[in-house]
């Protein structure tokens, strides 16, 4: 009966043994896991803290960039203008002035 009782007791022992190491396993996975995520966040962190900055220089950089067009069709407006002016012109500005004489 005591071999029994022994027998019984070191099953459990192992048992629980083994369910320990479960544990401790889980646990060492689980704060990997916990560093890894503290790694993220700080990195995103890092990363969105800086983006507002880089949202309102976008947004300065894509309005210059407005202005400059616009200023661009403006000029180029301007231009179609004088070509049209001198086309017309052209059209009708007088051929050759005076006639020459022919030599023969």
């Amino acid at each position: 009966m005591v071999i029994i009782v022994i027998v019984i007791n070191i099953f459990i022992s192992l048992l629980c043994l083994s369910l320990a190491r479960k544990i401790w396993m889980l646990t060492l996975t689980i704060n990997r896991l916990e560093k890894r995520l503290i790694l993220m966040e700080q990195r995103t962190r890092f990363v969105l803290e800086k983006a507002p900055n880089f949202i309102n220089s976008g947004q300065r950089g894509s309005y210059q960039l407005r202005q400059n067009y616009h200023q661009f069709q403006v000029k180029l407006q301007q231009l179609q203008q004088a070509l049209g002016l001198i086309s017309l012109a052209v059209k009708f500005w007088p051929k050759g002035g005076k006639p020459r004489k022919s030599n023969l």
